[in-house]
């Protein structure tokens, strides 16, 4: 049986072109279709004014009060709340880490090294490694190469790496 062959008023028909747009709007944010799905949600609310106005002005102008002002709503909290939903869990991504502490859990330690001395354990060219505090770090040397077993200083710490300079004697 075709949608016109259905024995619907045409305020059975707006109610079903609004729920359509509904429908398409949920979708259109749940899934990449580039803008189709609304296209269609948009479409629907034509319908929907379509059949007002076929019963007469005032149901006509209704709806599209309805529309404009119900549609925004509806938007806002389906991107608000659709997240915290169960579905919403399964589709949308969680939040990034925090950078500072969950992604380089070690720039806060390394941070905490600046300006302490220790000697290079390899030779760095501009990189290689160090001893501080009977711990080995990844470092870069600021300029030039600095020998093993040099007393170094470290000057900065970056991601994780730390740069460092040579103490002249």
């Amino acid at each position: 049986m075709m949608l016109a062959e259905l024995p619907l008023s045409d305020a059975g028909m707006i109610a079903l072109c609004l729920l359509a747009a509904a429908v398409c709007f949920l979708l259109e944010v749940c899934t990449p279709s580039f803008g189709v799905l609304a296209f269609l949600g948009l479409a629907s609310f034509a319908g929907a004014v379509v059949f007002g106005f076929r019963i007469n002005m005032f149901v006509g102008m209704m709806v599209i009060l309805g529309c404009l002002i119900v549609t925004p709503i509806y938007l806002y909290f389906l991107v608000k709340l659709l997240p915290k939903t169960p579905l919403g869990k399964r589709l949308f991504l969680r939040a990034a880490p925090d950078a500072t502490n969950d992604a380089a859990p070690e720039s806060a330690i390394l941070a905490s090294l600046v300006g302490k001395t220790g000697v290079a354990e390899t030779l760095l060219r501009p990189s290689g490694v160090v001893k501080i505090e009977g711990r080995r770090y990844d470092a870069l040397a600021e300029h030039g190469m600095i020998e093993k077993g040099e007393s170094i200083r470290i000057l900065r710490a970056g991601g994780t790496d730390v740069v460092v300079t040579r103490i002249e004697s």
